[in-house]
C-alpha cells in the first residue's frame, strides 16, 4: 500500500515566539519556506508517497509541523495535548480533519502533555516513545494501555532535542537499522530499544543539522540538506537518499519529519 502523508502549507508560517532553543529571534523568508515545503512534498511524491493537506491557519504558524498532531494506529488517532498555549488551538483543527477523513478520534486526559508523532510511534506491538521535555511519561503510559501496546520509552535530557523525531530515525532496511543521537537521551545506549533496532549513533554535528528529522517513503530516506556525515552510511545500507533544503524550518527546530505525518 502506498504511504500517505499529512502536510499543511506554510502560508502563515513564521517564528514569532520561542518554545524551543532553536526559536531565538529568527526571521523566516516565507517565499523560500514555501519553495522548500513544495520541494519536500515533491520528494515524497517522487518516492512513491501521496500527500493530503490540512488547511493552514493564520492563528497557528506551527500548524505546518503536522507530525505533532497526534499518534496513529490503523484508523485510530489520539490527538496531541500541546505543552505550550501557542500551539494548543491546533488540536481542534487536527481533530476536525481526522474526523472528516474517516478516522476514529480520541483524546487523552488534559492533564497529560503529549505531542504526537514527535514523541512516539507504533512499531509492531510496541509504543516507542520519549518523555521529559514536551510529552509526559503518564501520557505515554495512558496511550500504551488504550492501544494495548507494550511500552518502550526513554527520557530526553537535552532541550535542543525536544522530541523523539529530532534525535532518532528508523531506516527502511531489513536489519531494522536506526540512527540516533546518544546525548539527547538519559540512557545514551537506548538499552531497552536494542532488542528492536540496530542502533547507529550519529555525531553532534549531524544531530544539530537535524539529520534524524528525516522522512522515510518506501526505500527512500529524505534528509534535510547540509554536510551530513551519516548520509553515506545510510546509502551504503541500501537506502535511496534524497536531501532537501529545510533551512527556514530549522529556524523553528523542525525539518522533514516534522512537516509530514504518515497517516496509513
Amino acid at each position: 500500500m502506498d504511504k500517505t502523508y499529512l502536510m499543511s502549507p506554510p502560508d502563515y508560517y513564521k517564528v514569532e515566539y520561542s518554545i524551543n532553543p532553536w526559536m531565538t529571534g529568527e526571521i523566516v523568508d516565507l517565499d523560500l519556506a514555501k519553495i522548500q515545503w513544495n520541494t519536500l512534498k515533491k520528494a515524497i511524491e517522487d518516492a512513491g508517497g501521496s500527500v493530503k493537506e490540512v488547511l493552514p491557519s493564520q492563528d497557528y504558524p506551527d500548524l505546518v509541523f503536522t507530525a505533532n498532531s497526534g499518534i496513529i494506529n490503523g484508523r485510530d488517532v489520539l490527538i496531541a495535548n500541546f505543552k505550550y498555549k501557542e500551539r494548543q488551538g491546533e488540536e481542534d483543527l487536527y481533530e476536525k480533519w481526522f474526523r472528516k477523513n474517516g478516522y476514529q478520534v480520541s483524546r487523552i486526559p488534559s492533564d497529560y502533555k503529549f505531542e504526537g508523532r514527535g514523541d512516539a510511534f507504533v512499531y509492531g506491538n510496541n509504543l516507542v516513545g520519549t518523555y521529559g521535555i514536551r510529552s509526559d511519561k503518564e501520557a505515554l503510559e495512558y496511550i500504551a494501555n488504550k492501544l494495548n501496546l507494550r511500552l518502550l520509552i526513554n527520557k530526553l535530557v537535552d532541550e535542543k532535542f525536544y522530541h523523539l523525531d529530532t534525535c532518532f530515525q528508523l531506516l527502511p532496511t531489513d536489519n531494522n537499522d536506526a540512527i540516533f543521537y546518544p546525548e539527547a537521551f538519559e540512557d545514551t545506549l537506548l538499552s531497552n530499544w536494542a532488542e528492536l533496532f540496530n542502533l547507529i549513533p550519529i555525531s553532534q554535528k549531524d544531530a544539530e543539522l537535524l539529520s534524524c528529522n528525516a522522512v522515510v517513503v518506501g526505500s527512500t530516506v529524505i534528509f534535510p540538506s547540509g554536510d551530513i556525515e551519516i548520509v553515506e552510511t545510510v546509502s551504503n545500507l541500501g537506502c535511496d537518499v534524497v536531501q532537501v533544503d529545510m533551512s527556514e524550518f530549522i529556524k523553528a527546530g523542525g525539518a522533514c519529519q516534522c512537516l509530514a505525518l504518515c497517516i496509513n
